[in-house]
């Protein structure tokens, strides 16, 4: 068969808007990997904190020493009248929308309101304070010294990524300290 001055195999060409369609797809691909690398570059750098979570509050270290029972308390007592905790902060932050929300917006109101709550917040944080230092006067010296290694240790790495170890140790687990959350 003689092929030469025929059209290809009948093959039928490719519509202008699928070409333009297609076109338009590469460049919004190449223009997501653009984005990403972009990301990548700016916020890939490890030697930077500001990306990194800080390390927990030394009051939230403190809390989570308590044991749970105790724990408990602290939140009914901080509730007050509201019934617990968690219902008194959706109070309080109902409180506040309410006065920005209010027609006669009063300054010294919400700030009558936001006192109050710092107030109760700082009645809480003493409560866990002296609960936890009564817990550590308890302690041996060697228990304390042990306690104070683990806060120092959970500051360290907080954060960060674990190193695994599974091979070097064969645990399975991380290098992150063991915290028994009491």
């Amino acid at each position: 068969m003689n092929t030469e001055g025929t059209p290809a195999m009948n093959k039928p060409a490719m519509k202008k808007w699928l070409k333009l369609l297609l076109a338009g797809s590469l460049a919004l691909n190449l223009a997501m990997i653009g984005i990403a690398a972009g990301a990548a570059l700016r916020y890939g750098d490890k030697d930077r904190d500001w990306h990194r979570r800080p390390p927990p509050s030394v009051g939230a270290m403190i809390f989570r020493q308590l044991d749970a029972e105790t724990r408990e308390s602290l939140r009914q007592q901080a509730g007050g009248g509201h019934g617990s905790f968690m219902q008194r902060r959706h109070a309080e932050g109902a409180a506040v929308i309410a006065a920005l929300r209010s027609s006669d917006f009063d300054a010294a109101a919400l700030l009558a309101v936001l006192r109050t709550q710092a107030e109760s917040r700082h009645v809480f944080h003493t409560r866990v304070q002296e609960t936890w230092v009564r817990k550590l006067a308890a302690m041996t010296p060697a228990e304390r010294a042990v306690f104070a290694d683990r806060m120092e240790q959970r500051m360290r790495w907080f954060g960060q990524h674990p190193v695994r170890t599974e091979a070097a140790s064969g645990t399975g687990g991380t290098d992150l300290p063991k915290d028994s959350g009491n």
